[in-house]
């Protein structure tokens, strides 16, 4: 006889609209220039973690290995490495690992001098993706990820010492450490080792520094990336006006202009901006992609690096958190509108690589 949980899982249908919502801010929470702090919760049934939308998170780390197997060889080291932090997520959820993982994803070194962004790295900032994750009372896994700009080594250095731990020589995406907390440490641990990291900029340069970012306030790019729901809805619901994933760069534009502004008219009261129209919406985005098309602006972020060529489809929270997901295929690949080949599901973009076609409600096949 099966279990009401077991029914639940079997027929919870994949949400493709949740995903495509959570792609687009968490990929706008990245792409604005201030510092990112992403909550996710997964529920762990049988074996596997699903998202809120009800894909499983292992199909993604397992398609973003194949993907890497065309990209360069640092992308497939890479992301072997956060396959292996997803068996420590079942580990942690199973009570065969304590109850906190605390993961350090620095910038890859290969791209540290590298002059120009590529592939959603950003080489201005220097990202490093700092996540905790805990297992609950409650029985389901919380992520907690957390930009941290410049990817200092010495501050990084500075969170493990924190946690009582000294890190080895190189890259420290796969340096994972496991702490036994109680909920409350649980809670405010992001916090502590996001100050740990500041703290030890003000002690190498001076001055005051949030998430790496100096003389910023606290403001949380994701937070900001959910309120701008007018922006957001417009550009999910139409494809009037805008051709291609101009859509992309558009909505990217608008949103940056927005916390710009926001930022230095409400530096003290820091009330949220105005709602407006469906329509007043379009073309504020088509506007702002205009304006910053003139600028040569380029957005970097979650999986990829838009500028006057059309961009790729937004990654999901995954991406956003920091895991794989980066350098693209737009060398290699064509974007087209239509049905996808699999599932049927009209409106999708479709990537068409030499020997895959996938579609961005999440379908994949093999050309013929």
């Amino acid at each position: 006889m099966q279990t009401i949980e077991h029914q639940k899982h079997e027929t919870k249908q994949f949400d493709h609209e949740t995903r495509r919502y959570y792609d687009t801010v968490t990929w706008l929470a990245e792409v604005l220039p201030g510092s990112m702090r992403t909550p996710f919760e997964y529920q762990y049934y049988e074996g596997e973690l699903y998202a809120n939308d009800g894909g499983k998170l292992g199909k993604i780390f397992d398609d973003a290995i194949e993907q890497a197997r065309q990209l360069p060889a640092y992308e497939l080291r890479r992301r072997l490495i956060e396959k292996q932090e997803y068996q420590d997520m079942l580990a942690m959820m199973e009570g065969d690992r304590p109850n906190t993982m605390v993961v350090v994803s620095d910038f890859p070194p290969e791209l540290l001098t590298a002059g120009s962004d590529t592939g959603g790295y950003n080489t201005v900032r220097k990202q490093t993706m700092l996540r905790v994750l805990t297992r609950t009372a409650e029985g389901t896994l919380m992520l907690h990820s957390q930009s941290l700009d410049g990817s200092n080594r010495q501050a990084l250095e500075g969170i493990y010492e924190y946690i009582g731990s000294r890190p080895e020589p190189g890259e420290l995406l796969g340096q994972r450490r496991f702490l036994t907390l109680d909920a409350t440490r649980q809670e405010f641990l992001i916090d502590q080792l996001c100050n740990v990291y500041d703290r030890s900029l003000q002690a190498q340069f001076g001055g005051n520094w949030y998430a790496g970012r100096q003389g910023e306030w606290p403001d949380n790019t994701y937070q900001f990336a959910c309120q701008q729901h007018d922006l957001v809805m417009a550009y999910l619901a139409t494809t009037e006006k805008f051709s291609g994933d101009f859509r992309d760069y558009a909505l990217a534009a608008a949103v940056k202009a927005r916390f710009v502004a926001s930022n230095k008219q409400f530096a003290i009261t820091k009330q949220p901006y105005g709602v407006v129209s469906y329509n007043m919406a379009l073309d504020e985005m088509y506007t702002a992609g205009g304006r910053a098309q003139s600028r040569g602006e380029i957005f970097s972020g979650c999986g990829k690096s838009i500028g006057d060529q059309r961009s790729t489809d937004v990654e999901s929270q995954l991406g956003e958190a920091g895991y794989g997901n980066k350098t693209n295929l737009d060398k290699d690949c064509e974007f087209v509108s239509k049905s996808c080949p699999k599932c049927g599901e009209k409106n999708v973009k479709t990537k068409v690589t030499k020997t895959h076609i996938s579609g961005a409600c999440g379908c994949r096949v093999k050309k013929s």
